[in-house]
């Protein structure tokens, strides 16, 4: 394993006379081997001040993907902008040439290629549903922008009789309001109110793309429960999580102080509810970033 000391030189030179893209990836890739070999102890004791203290950390800020991260002005890292920027890969107005070197090649890794094909799977798993279906009824729990939204075939929508995007974050659903007019009805409320909202119900297709994230275990598992209750019989629930092993983890935890609740197989397995339940399976992104635990309701 090479030193940090070198890690950090040899990327901060890559990163101002060479290739972003590749000073990004070795960063990530020694950042992430040490986070997976170091109790969190050392981790908080040496990586992350070290990563703080070098003259690096000031280049990466420069990243408006990096720096919000960091500063969090939701209250959190990880919001429905965070997700705009490496679904469409556009720097905000203003971004310095360095901010747009960093930008460019931390949306290009394979973290956010895992954040790219989500959106695009969740469509492609709505498309099919729709044909299966004939009409249709969705609920999005945690929908930040709901992008998915956007990709959606024409006949999808045609066939959609009910589209819930559920959110507590009144932004987000404003753009929702903006962007899928037709199609979609925001609803202001935390994934575990739902306990609450007797009225949805009968749900074909259930999904929540980034909030599992976030959740510890009995969180988890109750939201999951909801969500099987609140899906009609033969309907879809759909959660991703990423998993300990994802190739950005060190970037994330040390640059931009991004910690997600993290789960393997056995972690998301214990997530299954032990009533209304047919079948369900595990499966991984192409990228093995990310983990997806799909449950049809008896």
């Amino acid at each position: 394993m090479t030193t940090l000391a070198s890690l950090f030189a040899d990327c901060h030179e890559e990163l101002e006379h060479g290739d972003p893209v590749h000073a990004i990836a070795l960063l990530s890739e020694g950042l992430t081997e040490y986070r997976l070999e170091m109790a969190e102890d050392q981790w908080q004791g040496h990586v992350l001040q070290a990563c703080r203290a070098h003259p690096l950390d000031a280049l990466l800020l420069e990243d408006p993907y990096t720096r919000r991260a960091r500063q969090r002005p939701r209250g959190y890292a990880g919001d429905a902008v965070m997700m705009d920027y490496a679904y469409f890969r556009t720097p905000p107005e203003g971004c310095s040439e360095m901010g747009r070197r960093v930008f460019g090649a931390v949306v290009a890794s394979p973290n956010s290629a895992s954040v790219r094909w989500r959106r695009e799977h969740i469509a492609g798993l709505i498309d099919a549903e729709a044909r299966l279906h004939g009409s249709l009824s969705v609920l999005a729990v945690a929908c930040g922008h709901c992008r998915e939204g956007l990709l959606l075939r024409g006949d999808t929508l045609q066939a959609i009789e009910e589209f819930v995007a559920l959110d507590q974050d009144a932004r987000s659903l404003e753009v929702v309001r903006r962007t899928l007019l037709a199609h979609v009805v925001p609803l202001r409320a935390a994934a575990q109110s739902l306990a609450r909202k007797p009225g949805l119900y009968g749900f074909d297709f259930i999904y929540s793309a980034g909030l599992y994230d976030y959740l510890d275990e009995p969180a988890a598992v109750e939201l999951t429960r909801l969500l099987v209750e609140r899906a009609a019989p033969g309907g879809t629930v759909l959660v991703a999580n990423f998993t300990p092993d994802n190739w950005g983890r060190g970037y994330m935890e040390a640059c931009m102080d991004w910690r997600l609740v993290l789960r393997n197989r056995e972690d998301m397995r214990r997530l299954v509810p032990t009533q209304r339940v047919a079948h369900s399976c595990l499966y991984f992104d192409p990228y093995r970033n990310a983990i997806y635990l799909k449950i049809i309701r008896a």
